[in-house]
């Protein structure tokens, strides 16, 4: 950063002082640092040569002492005990000596053992008194006098050694210190020319800078001028009077002028004449407007030089020009974004003018389940206004008691899930309509496309189809129960006939008698096959589902169909596996399954062929396969093979019989059965249809049998379909004092629940071949177990608890590892509020 260069005379000024003063205090600190090193080194000097006098009179009283030793003469002794009286004194001065740290405990722990060391001393002199010279010998040469005679020697060399160490550490700082002086005192002089240089540059630098900055500001103006020239937006500065000072060229461009013609005019005259006066008095309180003020997106009419108007949006502010105060104006033509406004709301109109006359509810409500757009069918339906309606909940629509019935389908499409569902609803005027709802989620968008906001709502009136359907629905079984009455007759008077009862018949009558026989039994198949398709539309056909093997049903299947195959020259193999293979099954359903599937084969097949069936395992599921190798079926037709009287030659002359459902039928039947139908087919070649099934799998014992415990043990059904989990399950309920029977899939717990009454039910959410949730939702639509109390065991219990709507009424959610105590608490809990609200 650049500073003026008065400021910059201040700095140097400033830095000369500051560099004095330190260079003052710094002498004065390093003189005061040598001093006391100075004093420091006296005094190790003084502590080094005391250390000498101690370790001098120490040896000195140790030969006097050894000198009486031998001599036992008493000035040998006087003398001994006048050098351990200076050794003494030696030892008090040595306590005083300006230690610290480890010299310090050093010192002390010397003193301590030359303590020691006379104690001894005078212990060896008094046993020379009283022992002889030999006492005092041994004395002399026990380890206790050698050790501290080492540990005295070794401990004063190293207290010397250290404090030799010390001065000599002092004399280098000594040293250092006095180089820094002379370093401070070398660099003090050169930044004082280093100032001095630079006062003088900054003086030089000066006049530069402010011959540069006339420059720059020359420049400055001439790129202001060139970017306010460039922009796209008009630019028109006035002065606080009103008057135009400048425009650049897009304003210029805008309104048709050349700037001579717009200096000194005033603004107001680009502005159509009903538009200026009030004008006028709005630029008249800019300057009452603190500086810097800015005023944005005020939306006016200008006016051209030719006379035409055209929409304008104009932001105010101002600027000071040399010490001068000017109002500048940004104006944007906005004739374009009026026009594609003008159109969205001319296309919203089409759009809801398009929407109120479609027969259907269609909405969009946002993540807060507010309405956000309707049509007409919606107003009508509820009996409100738009106003009423817009921005308003699906709870405020409507109500607690309708609402709770949607908002589970509600919750489950703001979850991610397009939804689908029939509901019934009485409209204001009192009519019950039928609807059928799909909900299509919305996701963000610009770093929320995983986020929905809200979904689409479409509602297809289908009361009038229902009506029809149940119209057609009567009249089919109607029609169809009236004439098996007549063809019941007919057939048994045939068969009388054909059997000899009115006597023999001739051969031309016995002919016609078996044409009109057979056409009989295939008109009673057509009326069966149409009363099945309407029982499985209606959901009336009824289902005994049992254990059964397979093969015992294909090989009976085979063996009813060899004479219409012998008809046809057709033969018929089975191929299946030695070991049992048992499914969940209503053995006169799967009959009538293979038998359409054999027909079919058998119809298609060529003369001589053969009619392959087979039965195995194919991915954990049973499967039958029924091929031929007949023409195959047209690609066309794949499509809708499996929808009621669909025919691949629907002409006239086509050359097979057969209505068209019996593929539909075996669907459907197949289906119910938790199993699923398809083919494989090649053209030429064959065809391949096949139908897969879940393995039966015997349900362990139950837990607990009510007869070992009597009639007072709660039953509870466990729905579970690893064996393991649910015997564990049994096991603990049996300890609780409840008996258990135990299902592994949704269709044995229903079979359950039809022979037996539970005070509660446990399911698993992941069964095999149906989702636990759904079971829970069909078994809340039948009286019989509309109130009983189900607990969800599953490790996706949590997540099953969020997607899970308003029909699926479960008492706990309980996730694995099961926790036997909260268990058993939830169930007993279960079972007490049934108890005491009783039935529904």
């Amino acid at each position: 950063m650049k500073l003026p260069f008065r400021t910059n005379i201040t700095i140097a000024l400033g830095l000369g002082l500051l560099l004095m003063a330190l260079s003052t205090v710094t002498s004065y600190l390093t003189i005061n640092a040598l001093l006391e090193d100075e004093q420091s080194e006296e005094k190790i000097q003084v502590t080094v040569v005391l250390l000498e006098r101690l370790v001098s009179q120490f040896k000195t009283t140790e030969s006097l002492q050894r000198r009486y030793l031998l001599t036992n003469i008493d000035k040998d002794l006087a003398a001994y005990r006048q050098a351990g009286t200076g050794l003494q004194q030696v030892l008090l001065g040595a306590s005083g000596l300006p230690m610290a740290g480890e010299s310090l405990e050093d010192l002390r722990t010397l003193r301590g053992l030359i303590a020691r060391r006379l104690d001894l001393m005078e212990q060896t002199v008094t046993a020379r008194r009283q022992g002889g010279l030999e006492a005092a010998t041994a004395l002399v040469g026990s380890d206790l006098n050698r050790q501290l005679h080492d540990d005295i020697e070794e401990l004063a060399g190293r207290i010397k050694s250290a404090q030799v160490l010390t001065l000599e550490r002092s004399e280098q700082n000594a040293r250092r210190t006095a180089q820094t002086v002379r370093m401070l005192i070398l660099l003090s002089g050169l930044l004082s020319l280093g100032l001095l240089g630079w006062t003088i540059r900054a003086v030089i630098r000066a006049q530069a800078n402010n011959r540069r900055i006339q420059a720059e500001l020359a420049d400055s103006e001439a790129l202001s001028r060139a970017i306010t020239e460039s922009m796209a937006d008009g630019v028109i500065t006035a002065t606080p009077e009103g008057l135009v000072v400048n425009a650049n060229s897009a304003a210029r461009h805008l309104f048709g002028y050349r700037l001579k013609d717009l200096r000194g005019q005033p603004v107001a005259m680009l502005l159509p004449a009903r538009w200026q006066p009030g004008f006028s008095a709005f630029f008249a309180t800019l300057t009452d407007r603190p500086p810097g003020f800015k005023e944005s997106d005020t939306e006016v009419m200008g006016v051209r030089r030719d006379g035409g108007e055209f929409p304008v949006n104009v932001s105010f502010g101002d600027v000071n020009v040399g010490g001068r105060r000017l109002f500048t104006a940004i104006i944007r033509d906005i004739s374009e974004r009026k026009r594609i406004a003008d159109a969205l709301r001319d296309s919203e109109a089409q759009l809801r003018q398009l929407t109120d006359n479609v027969p259907a509810l269609m909405a969009y409500v946002d993540s807060e389940q507010r309405f956000q757009f309707h049509n007409k069918a919606y107003e009508e339906v509820f009996g409100l206004s738009r106003e009423k309606i817009h921005g308003k909940t699906l709870l405020e629509i409507a109500g607690p008691e309708f609402y709770s019935q949607i908002s589970g389908h509600v919750q489950e499409a703001l979850s991610g899930y397009a939804v689908r569902y029939e509901r019934e609803q009485v409209t204001a005027s009192g009519e019950r309509r039928e609807y059928v709802m799909s909900y299509f989620p919305r996701y963000g968008e610009d770093g929320e496309e995983d986020k929905v906001i809200g979904f689409f709502s479409l509602g297809t009136d289908v009361t009038e189809l229902k009506r029809i359907d149940r119209m057609k629905s009567e009249f089919v079984s109607t029609v169809s129960h009236e004439l098996r009455t007549p063809l019941t007759s007919i057939r048994g008077s045939l068969g009388l006939v054909s059997g000899g009862v009115a006597g023999a018949l001739p051969e031309r009558a016995k002919g016609l008698v078996e044409i009109a026989k057979n056409n009989c039994e295939r008109l009673i198949r057509l009326i069966n096959d149409i009363l099945d398709s309407e029982k499985i539309e209606s959901g009336k056909m009824q289902f005994e589902l049992q254990p059964q093997e397979l093969l015992p049903l294909l090989q009976q299947t085979l063996a009813d169909n060899e004479g219409f195959a012998a008809q046809h020259q057709v033969k018929l193999a089975l191929h299946a596996p030695r070991q049992p293979l048992k499914a969940l099954v209503d053995s006169d359903r799967l009959l009538q399954v293979m038998t359409n599937l054999l027909s079919n084969a058998i119809k298609f097949s060529p003369a001589q062929g053969t009619v392959l069936v087979l039965l195995g395992r194919h991915a954990g599921r049973l499967r039958v396969e029924v091929s031929d190798n007949g023409p195959g079926i047209p690609e066309e037709f794949r499509q809708r093979i499996f929808q009621k009287f669909s025919q691949a030659d629907s002409s006239d002359t086509r050359q097979k019989g057969g209505t068209g459902l019996g593929l539909a039928i075996s669907k459907a039947i197949v289906e119910r059965m938790d199993g699923s139908l398809g083919f494989t087919s090649k053209v030429d070649v064959g065809t391949t249809f096949f139908f897969e099934l879940p393995e039966w799998r015997e349900a362990p014992p139950v837990t607990a049998p009510m007869s070992l415990y009597g009639i007072n043990r709660p039953r509870i059904l466990v729905c579970e379909d690893d064996p393991d989990v649910a015997q564990l399950i049994g096991m603990m309920l049996d300890k609780a004092g409840f008996d258990a029977d135990i299902a592994h899939t949704a269709a044995q717990a229903r079979d359950y629940l039809k022979m037996e009454s539970y005070a509660a039910m446990t399911v698993d959410i992941q069964l095999p071949y149906e989702n636990g949730l759904e079971l829970i939702r069909s078994l809340r639509q039948e009286d019989r177990t509309t109130d009983l109390p189900v607990l969800v065991l599953s490790v996706t219990a949590a997540e099953a608890r969020l997607h899970a709507g308003a029909t699926v009424v479960v008492s706990d959610w309980l996730e694995k590892p099961i926790d036997e105590q909260r268990l058993l608490k939830s169930l007993r809990q279960a079972i007490d509020s049934r108890r005491t609200h009783g039935r529904r």
